[in-house]
């Protein structure tokens, strides 16, 4: 694992307002703000503060479609609540610390979001659940290796427990095509996590106005991004990658050559779990004529570089040291890590997501036959 029917229509509420009213025990004075979240690139975030006066609160305003918000108190930045707002009267019930687990009513399609979490998703942990706990007890909380009969019984039941979580998903999307919530969900759970072969068949299911919503554009937009990193595409060059020596490196330095494009980061642990599997692979086929460029998702230059060295990595490292918002992430439509692709010699994408053992019988394929 790697977290209702409306007919409302964003064009519906352009003469309408929002208005929260809040309370927050335990605190009963302070400022509040109400930041605006998904902020396009270059674009400054819309931010409202109020004072607190005995424990209450109140904000107005209109906003032209229901978007993601935080509400937050000076204290509780790291911790706020995500919102999704809509030009509706809404209620707040919070304490003081734990601003996120507050009790919102009237926000509808923020209710119909938190409706996929509490109830199908809910069903999808319970699975999870124990699943987890045969894994911390086969490999002795992480302490020891799985044996091969054991590695492949937990490749079955995680198999199951992902096709469990994508009928839920998709009966969700099933029942509630008309939810603005819905693109939302799908993003979240297969454009995250880089799925979008299910993210387009569950895209297909929204109603006409969902898929031309805010949220419904933005997931047909990643969709169209995904097709050109898909299978049979031409990989998009890589440039303002530095390695270590301050040396740029891009994939036309891998013109003719077999190429696997590797994004992880220090900070990552199934990247760094990942990573003697493909040093393996590295020590079997580099002679044959593979090659890793490695690109890190770091911010931190001094965790990076311990990293490469804790973990014996030989081949070629480059970053700009910007995270997720790395130039050559960004192109790949890399949303979560470990990512790879696979180019042949001819710059095309030939395989994406390689791991384990998947990673070895490509490069066999190719290599041996």
């Amino acid at each position: 694992m790697q977290c209702k029917n409306s007919d409302s229509n964003e064009n519906s509420e352009e003469t309408e307002q929002f208005k929260i009213s809040g309370k927050i025990k335990n605190q009963p004075d302070g400022m509040i703000y109400l930041e605006e979240l998904d902020v396009p690139e270059g674009a400054s975030a819309s931010v409202d503060s109020v004072q607190l006066q005995n424990n209450q609160f109140t904000f107005t305003g209109k906003v032209d479609f229901p978007k993601w918000y935080a509400i937050k108190t000076s204290d509780t930045t790291e911790w706020p609540l995500r919102i999704v707002l809509s030009n509706e009267d809404i209620t707040l019930n919070a304490v003081k610390d734990s601003l996120y687990k507050a009790k919102v009513t009237g926000a509808s399609v923020y209710a119909e979001y938190q409706d996929y979490y509490d109830t199908y998703f809910e069903k999808i942990r319970s699975k999870a659940r124990p699943i987890y706990q045969l894994l911390d007890s086969l490999n002795q909380g992480g302490k020891r290796e799985l044996v091969e009969e054991e590695q492949i019984m937990m490749d079955k039941k995680w198999e199951e427990m992902n096709r469990f979580s994508d009928s839920l998903t998709k009966l969700y999307v099933s029942d509630y095509p008309n939810s603005l919530a819905a693109p939302m969900i799908i993003s979240e759970r297969y454009i995250q996590y880089a799925d979008p072969d299910k993210a387009d068949e569950l895209y297909q299911l929204l109603d006409p106005k969902v898929q031309s919503s805010y949220y419904g554009k933005k997931l047909s937009k990643a969709l169209e991004g995904y097709k050109s990193v898909a299978v049979g595409s031409k990989a998009p060059a890589i440039k303002n990658q530095v390695d270590l020596e301050g040396n740029e490196i891009g994939l036309e330095d891998y013109k003719g050559k077999f190429v696997l494009v590797d994004f992880w980061a220090s900070w990552c642990g199934p990247c760094r779990k990942e990573n003697p599997n493909v040093l393996k692979a590295y020590k079997t086929y580099h002679s044959k004529g593979l090659e890793i460029l490695a690109i890190s998702l770091d911010e931190k230059r001094e965790l990076w570089e311990k990293a490469i060295k804790k973990d014996k990595l030989p081949w070629k490292h480059v970053s700009d040291l910007k995270g997720f918002k790395n130039q050559a992430a960004q192109d790949y439509m890399v949303s979560a890590i470990p990512q790879n692709f696979l180019i042949n010699p001819e710059g095309d994408i030939i395989a994406t997501n390689l791991r384990e053992e998947g990673l070895h019988e490509k490069l066999k394929e190719i290599f041996d036959n």
